[in-house]
């Protein structure tokens, strides 16, 4: 009865409640505002630069200082910077915690005293727009460029016919200029690719991954880098997502590890959870732990595709496909899941495709993957059967595409065959969005081409050299403002520019 009282009282509260906050540790718990309101409203001015981080490169910055923000329901402005597609997340945080663990910053330095404040991130088309910090009703703190502002409430309340004409001024504004602010010319792609290897002592396989990160503006290339792992963007920010393999006792175990790097606080649930499966496993298992490599086929937003393989079953091999957010449980998701009702069916018309269905052949929904074919991302159901005793495998292609949820942008603006007149030996290729560019895997590089007019400029904007064995698992898309912000977090993290 006690649980019940409490279920109910917690659900009225969300009823009676048009923006969550939650007090104490920095853990995040969003509900969306009510449609009738904002959490903040009204016309705000940058009235001054409160504190600006020790980078060489900041100084060179343009100051935000005087400029406008605009606040509605529907639609927000800051600058030049816009959105007509906004959508709130609210959360009260430990003030210390939170400066310390996102910008390495005593509160001191900002002039705030409270133990806790609230703050306000505004998404933008499940993308991150920016994110404010509420001193008081009427005083807000924003963080750009690398820089603190301190902006200042003008009215309580804006129209969404004045919003909606900054908004026109600013798209006026960048077509005439035609700069690189202009979206359909600032373009940038993160290219996570897997690398395979040999180990000799133990005679198995292993995999190395890195990131690329191709930023192009107005067709010119801005940026090149490299990182040494997996960054992955997510709608709450940026993860790391790592292998991890030990050998203990003989047995050779990889995990697949995905870590948030904002402020550790607001995923300690995931964290925890992360450590606890480790540890109880070990600690309540009495049953022989297998020997499983994990390789992996595919990172997404919140999907990731593996393929295990049990080296005590004469390497058996099997695919899964993982949340995310739930990599410690790991329970692999159904096809059903994925794509509805018709999974099941899709998955069983697949195995006909490739063999007769008889009782030894194991027909198991949850063995599926996701990998590239031909330009795209495609779902692949597998079969595993016995014969003569030796543990074997059949592929087929499931008919179905993969649900936006974890591939947000799929399409090529020249088709495959086109592409292999140009390139012959084309492995793999990728469009940008706005078709300002194209993205090559050979056998041997990666191959950067400008597209005019949905042709390829058969002069390579840049070429990379890829090491033997290497294919494609991540490809994310960033536009208009992005690919600054997801460059500036490559630097951060320690990527290194690759000489063009």
């Amino acid at each position: 009865m006690r649980k019940i009282l409490v279920v109910a009282m917690i659900a009225l509260s969300f009823l009676m409640t048009s923006c969550a906050v939650i007090e104490g540790e920095t853990k995040e718990r969003i509900v969306a505002p009510d449609n009738n309101l904002s959490p903040i409203t009204g016309k705000w001015e940058v009235a001054e630069l409160v504190y600006t981080l020790g980078s060489v490169n900041n100084q060179e910055t343009v100051s935000r200082v005087g400029e406008i923000g605009l606040f509605h329901k529907e639609g927000v402005v800051l600058g030049q910077d816009y959105t007509s597609t906004p959508s709130f997340k609210i959360k009260k945080v430990r003030t210390r915690d939170y400066l310390i663990s996102k910008f390495k910053l005593n509160p001191a330095s900002l002039g705030i005293e409270e133990d806790y404040i609230k703050v306000i991130t505004i998404i933008n088309e499940d993308q991150y727009f920016t994110e404010f910090i509420e001193l008081d009703e009427d005083t807000l703190l924003v963080y750009l460029d690398e820089r603190f502002y301190r902006l200042e409430r003008q009215l309580e309340k804006v129209s969404l016919d004045e919003v909606e004409r900054y908004i026109n001024v600013e798209k006026s504004v960048q077509r005439n200029l035609g700069e690189s602010s202009d979206e359909s010319l600032s373009t940038g792609l993160l290219l996570g690719v897997r690398t395979q290897g040999f180990d000799d002592a133990y005679q198995i396989p292993t995999w190395e991954y890195r990131t690329y990160w191709i930023n192009m503006q107005n067709r010119s290339l801005e940026g090149l880098y490299e990182l040494d792992r997996i960054l992955l963007p997510r709608k709450n920010g940026f993860w790391f997502v790592d292998q991890e393999r030990t050998v203990e006792k003989g047995i050779i175990s990889d995990e697949i590890e995905a870590t948030p790097l904002f402020t550790p606080e607001d995923n300690s649930g995931i964290m925890e959870a992360m450590v606890f499966d480790s540890r109880e496993r070990t600690l309540l298992d009495e049953r022989p732990v297998p020997s499983i490599l994990k390789n992996i086929l595919f990172v997404g937003n919140d999907y990731i595709s593996v393929e295990n393989i049990e080296l005590e079953r004469d390497d058996r091999r099997s695919l899964h496909i993982y949340a995310v957010d739930n990599l410690s449980e790991k329970k692999p998701i159904k096809l059903s899941d994925l794509v509805g009702e018709t999974g099941r069916d899709l998955f069983l018309e697949g195995v006909r495709s490739v063999t007769a269905v008889d009782e030894k052949i194991m027909i198991n929904e949850e063995n599926v993957g996701l990998v590239r074919s031909k330009g795209y991302w495609t779902l692949k159901g597998r079969i595993n059967y016995k014969e003569n005793d030796r543990e074997l495998y059949r592929d087929f292609n499931i008919k179905a595409i993969p649900p936006k949820e974890m591939v947000s942008y799929d399409e090529l603006a020249i088709p495959w065959d086109a592409v292999k007149l140009t390139v012959p030996d084309v492995e793999d290729v990728f469009s940008s969005p706005n078709n300002e560019f194209m993205v090559v895997i050979t056998t041997s590089h990666i191959v950067i081409y400008s597209l005019e007019e949905y042709d390829i400029n058969n002069t390579p904007v840049a070429r990379i050299r890829l090491p033997n064995d290497s294919a494609v698992i991540m490809s994310e898309w960033a536009v208009g403002r992005y690919p600054g912000i997801w460059q500036n977090e490559m630097i951060k993290h320690g990527a290194v520019q690759i000489e063009r």
